[in-house]
């Protein structure tokens, strides 16, 4: 049988949804079907009989004088029968592509998890039952189909993907569905195979972070469905996020958001509990539209620093309409949370250039946080010149210690200035003033200056104390006063470039009635900066705050940097009074007032009661050290994708100076639920110094903790550092009962596949076959005896005649 040429033969091109990846060797386009002829030599006396019976048709009716519209058409009909007929001399051959039989695999991938064991509304038998027994069942007509046109491939998956000879092992026991990471194992195992499609039975509710990525690449996805999710009840705890602020009053806030089908107008009792199970805060709300999830708020203040866990538990109120109908599950209803607010104690250095009313309140305000540890350096007298001696003749040293028992040698002299320290952790911290060296200045967190001019430190402290912030990431908080800002000389570098204000402005005197403290917008977002829980409340408390008479005049503020508050004047006129910004690794603050003692001065006994100065003090500073980084961090990372669930634990390491660590002795302790402590080796990284990893199976469920004590080389001790993680698969599992159908159709969309339903598997599986595939053949079908085109030769010879007949004519 001769072929056509190809110039001569008529094709029809359809672009294939599936774009080319070269992954699994899909093309971008392909000719669907092509229309060949076996006598193309015939084609040109065919053309001419076409010509010579549409002309004698035309000219018969003409002559006869049958040119209504109903003779036309029956005319058209006659002559394109004849075409057809005249057309069958040339042999016409409908040309189609096909997958070849045996060569392409295509898999089928069930889902293996705890998820499908739920049961439908009206259904008697769980979802794993119902697809098990579809499975199971290899004489069914859609698996005949798909072994006879494919090389089938079966794979089942929980945490991680499996590959099985058939399906009797599942038993719906898994824990996890990571259907992200599965969807990546597939693409690296059958990369660079021929791989015509892949039929995914599951109920779409991943429980890893799934992304388009991970399905990039892969051929035709054919998502199957397993579950309806109508006319089902539930209630779930989808989602429990927290933040932890600096707000005193409830510094750490759980933000639940409840999930639920066909419970609309329900009451549900929501509560939250420590790990002992004493209820700590529980609430009521109605449940309105299934659409949108219930959301709601607890403050709490955590009674102990570090690792706490708390249980959130939702339920519906006992009624009769709660009890008529039971929820398709309760595993989804509660939620274990760990909150981890440091352990401190946090280091301040407070540097003062005078004993002042600042640093009384100051200090009595850190006196009830156990989190907050100050050490004090307050200069009592300024040096004075080397040639300039008051004391007794022969005496150099300061008269001011006279009457001490201190060796001449060790005590201050003229040309020195006197200063104390207040509560130093050991005999010798800040014996020599104002640390020298990275060592002695990087034990603090957050550095305070008040009232103190910049000739006060060397060029080098200057420089230490602009590498503190930068990197060691520590805070910097600036106090206005007399020798502070501009009258500190602060202006120059490198404290100018610390600053985030401009100190070009000449100081200005303040208003007789004083300066009035304001919040500005960006402080109302802030919850340090807030002081009672609502904004009235809160317009009131800076209404008690007294008129403020000292601030330092500033020019403008630097850009990227926010104000946190501001000073007003009579007249309305706003300067900054509180602002911050990024430096580095840290962070600085300019605080321009420099007497908000007087906030604390003539209060009413209720208002003294409330301790409004202290606790603004304590925000202030919790949230200046809240990300300063300490020697010894200890992270936990919850491991996808794994064929067992893993956390890996990460201790990062720095000396003295805050540079990596490297040669430690890093011994780490795992406490897991209801279980004996584990002791890991950790193992130094090889891709980033003084990090050192370790990775613990993250069984059973329940409250996990961990601790790392850290030494160096010869053994003396660097640091601590504790952290913790919660094991709660059951409510990630059952987030949702209904299946994730929208997922499952975006999948589809962007792999070239397409939604499957089970009542269409048959059909659909008959259809494979005639689709894209990597190898496929060419299928050739004679059509010249093809029974639609004799059809349609008789049916156009037939209508004519029948209507000639109907006008009674022969």
């Amino acid at each position: 049988m001769a072929v056509m040429e190809p110039a001569k033969d008529l094709v029809v091109v359809v672009p294939a949804d599936h774009e080319a990846s070269g992954t699994f060797g899909v093309r971008g386009t392909m000719v669907l079907a092509a229309l060949l002829f076996a006598q193309p030599a015939w084609l040109a006396p065919v053309a001419l009989l076409a010509f010579l019976a549409a002309v004698l048709l035309f000219w018969q009716y003409r002559r006869l004088g049958r040119e209504s519209a109903g003779w036309v058409l029956v005319g058209v009909a006659k002559w394109l029968a004849l075409v057809l007929l005249a057309m069958c001399l040339a042999e016409p051959l409908w040309s189609s592509q096909r997958a070849r039989p045996g060569a392409n695999l295509f898999l089928l991938v069930a889902d293996n998890s705890q998820s499908l064991t739920l049961t439908d509304a009206d259904e008697t038998t769980p979802r794993g039952v119902a697809l098990k027994k579809l499975l199971t069942n290899t004489s069914a007509a859609w698996h005949v189909r798909l072994e006879q046109d494919f090389e089938v491939r079966r794979y089942q998956f929980d945490g991680a993907v499996q590959f099985v000879t058939d399906f009797q092992r599942l038993d719906f026991r898994g824990d996890r569905s990571e259907l992200g990471g599965v969807l990546r194992s597939l693409r690296q195992r059958l990369k660079d195979r021929p791989v015509a499609g892949m039929l995914l039975f599951t109920d779409g509710n991943a429980t890893d972070d799934i992304r388009p990525e991970d399905w990039a690449g892969l051929p035709p996805v054919y998502p199957v469905p397993i579950g309806r999710g109508d006319r089902q009840r539930d209630l779930a705890v989808s989602n429990v996020a927290v933040t932890t602020t600096a707000f005193e009053d409830a510094p750490v806030t759980l933000q639940v958001e409840l999930s639920h089908l066909g419970l609309a107008g329900q009451t549900v009792v929501l509560r939250v509990a420590d790990e002992a199970g004493k209820t700590l805060k529980d609430e009521r709300l109605t449940l309105e539209d299934a659409e949108v999830a219930a959301v709601t708020r607890f403050q709490l203040r955590p009674t102990a620093p570090g690792v706490t866990f708390y249980r959130v538990h939702a339920a519906l109120e006992e009624n009769a309409a709660a009890a008529a109908v039971p929820e398709a599950t309760l595993e989804n209803n509660t939620r274990l949370v760990v909150v981890d607010r440091g352990a401190g104690p946090y280091r301040l250095l407070y540097v003062s250039g005078r004993p002042n009313w600042e640093f009384k309140f100051f200090r009595r305000a850190l006196q009830t946080d156990d989190q907050l540890s100050l050490t004090g350096l307050l200069r009592i007298a300024k040096k004075e010149a080397k040639f300039d001696f008051r004391g007794r003749e022969g005496e150099t040293a300061n008269p001011l210690f006279r009457g001490f028992d201190r060796v001449d040698e060790d005590t201050e002299r003229h040309d020195q200035p006197v200063l104390v320290r207040i509560d130093p952790h050991t005999p010798d911290e800040l014996r020599d003033g104002f640390p020298k060296t990275a060592e002695q200045l990087y034990r603090y967190h957050a550095v305070i200056l008040d009232d103190l001019e910049a000739e006060f430190f060397t060029a080098e402290q200057l420089s230490l104390l602009e590498r503190f912030v930068s990197e060691r990431g520590g805070g910097l908080l600036v106090l206005g006063g007399q020798e502070s800002f501009r009258q500190g000389n602060y202006h120059k570098p490198p404290l100018s470039r610390l600053l985030p204000v401009y100190l070009d402005a000449v100081q200005t005197a303040p208003p007789a009635a004083g300066y009035r403290l304001a919040l500005t917008r960006e402080g109302w977002l802030q919850p340090w900066a807030r002081l009672r829980s609502t904004e009235a409340e809160e317009l009131l408390r800076l209404r008690q705050v007294p008129g403020l008479l000292a601030h330092n005049t500033v020019s403008g503020v630097k850009p990227g940097a926010s104000v946190i508050a501001e000073v007003v004047d009579p007249q309305g006129r706003k300067q900054p009074a509180l602002v911050y910004h990024r430096f580095g690794q840290g962070r600085c603050a300019a605080l321009l007032v420099g007497d908000l003692w007087r906030w604390q001065l003539g209060q009413t006994d209720e208002l003294r009661e409330k301790d409004d100065l202290g606790k603004a003090w304590r925000q202030l500073l919790r949230w200046l050290i809240v990300d300063v980084p300490s020697r010894v961090e200890l992270h936990a990372d919850v491991q996808h994708g794994a064929s067992s669930p893993v956390v890996k634990l990460t201790a990062r390491v720095r000396d003295a100076e805050f540079h990596p660590q490297d040669n430690a002795g890093v011994a780490l302790k795992v406490l897991p639920p209801e279980a004996p402590a584990l002791v890991l080796p950790a193992e130094a990284s090889l891709d980033e110094p003084g990090v050192y990893t370790a990775v613990v199976a993250n069984r059973p469920a329940g409250a996990w903790r961990a601790t790392v004590d850290v030494t160096d080389a010869e053994g003396n001790p660097l640091g601590q550092a504790a952290t913790g993680w919660s094991a709660d698969p059951a409510a990630h599992e059952f987030r949702r009962v209904a299946p994730d159908r929208e997922l499952l159709a975006r999948l589809a969309k962007d792999t070239g596949g397409k939604m499957v339903e089970l009542a269409d598997l048959e059909a659909f599986t008959a259809t494979l076959s005639s689709r894209s595939a990597p190898i496929e053949e060419t299928a050739t079908t004679p059509l010249w005896h093809h029974p639609l085109i004799w059809l349609a030769i008789l049916a156009g010879l037939c209508s004519e005649w029948a209507y000639r007949r109907s006008r009674g004519l022969p």
